[in-house]
């Protein structure tokens, strides 16, 4: 089982950045066919606690000095596992330089996908003319097309879509739908993909796009995972979205938080090599994907582990990177989740 998650680039100026909404999580893998299939990091084989992710720079890459301090502080974030709202920066309110790309956002997007996670919007994968990838992520239903109907609100994947016979593939907390809003335990009790468990208003699950955050009132907020990157335009950290989904991830097989198999994934940042779990990239001409296959874990079907993650992000001359040189501050021992010492 083999796929290449590819985060498209939009060079569009700041004045017009904006993209359309989503709400919680899906899972690289996850298809109409196997809609369950919950992906998890290559070191999880089953068995609880701190799994170690080790992510390395391809000896071979192109600004491998310039790459070091935006690389560890993706693996930071992500260890940190801390929601932040806003978490999009734009123009004057960040320090990249007009018509660059910042590399630090766009890796820490394609560690999302090597760790299991999938684009919570239909995004280029789905073949959807742009203006149509904000939907919900789903999979054609029985009449072999998406079905897409924006609803009385006019905005593309937020709770009332009309969706037709589309399968959602779409982790939403029940009862709730709000992808910004986290509920706790993260496990199968509180989220679900079954559309028979929203509220009673909704019609469909809802993702983390800026335009449903801004609609629900957290302007400048959006999940790491959906698809789209801009010039000019900083999100180095992850809204809750984005941890709900990884936290989902980690109760483990039985999905149940606070079991024996629940686990933690810790990245870690081992420098020059080709001998990681992760291997990160700077050459071509493509923009930025994670190329990655998996295999099950323990013979289960509704889980697999990821294999062979190889994030290549285009080269320098081709996109116009930024690198961010401000290290983010680590505390040793210390990993957050929602803002919360754990």
């Amino acid at each position: 089982m083999k796929a290449s998650i590819i985060c498209a680039l939009l060079l569009l100026s700041v004045a017009l950045v904006s993209s359309t909404p989503v709400r919680a999580g899906a899972f690289v893998f996850s298809s109409g066919t196997a809609p369950e299939l919950i992906a998890h990091p290559s070191t999880y084989l089953g068995n609880g606690g701190d799994i170690n992710v080790r992510v390395c720079i391809a000896p071979g890459s192109e600004s491998i000095t310039e790459m070091q301090v935006a690389v560890q502080n993706s693996v930071t974030i992500w260890n940190r596992q801390q929601a932040a709202s806003p978490n999009v920066f734009l123009g004057g309110n960040n320090d990249i330089p007009t018509g660059a790309v910042d590399f630090e956002s766009t890796l820490t997007h394609e560690l999302g996908h090597c760790i299991g996670l999938a684009h919570p919007n239909e995004a280029t994968e789905s073949g959807l003319p742009a203006a149509d990838r904000d939907y919900t992520k789903t999979a054609p239903g029985p009449n072999g097309v998406r079905d897409l109907d924006p609803g009385s609100d006019g905005i593309r994947g937020s709770a009332d879509d009309l969706r037709g016979d589309d399968i959602n593939l779409h982790w939403f907390n029940i009862g709730s739908n709000n992808p910004f809003v986290l509920t706790e335990p993260v496990d199968a009790s509180t989220y679900s993909r079954d559309l028979g468990n929203l509220p009673l208003t909704d019609t469909f699950a809802a993702n983390a796009d800026r335009t449903v955050a801004a609609d629900l009132g957290f302007p400048g907020t959006e999940a790491v995972m959906q698809q789209g990157a801009f010039t000019d335009e900083d999100q180095r950290q992850l809204a809750t979205d984005d941890i709900a989904t990884l936290r989902l991830g980690m109760a483990g097989l039985d999905r149940s938080a606070g079991t024996g198999d629940d686990y933690r994934p810790v990245l870690v940042f081992d420098g020059v090599g080709d001998d990681c779990d992760i291997t990160v990239q700077l050459t071509g001409t493509s923009f930025a994907f994670c190329s990655i296959g998996a295999v099950p874990i323990n013979g289960n079907s509704n889980h697999v582990r990821v294999t062979n993650a190889l994030v290549q992000l285009g080269s320098n001359s081709s996109f116009n990177w930024h690198f961010n040189q401000n290290p983010v501050v680590v505390l040793d021992e210390v990993f957050f989740v929602d803002g919360f010492e754990d």
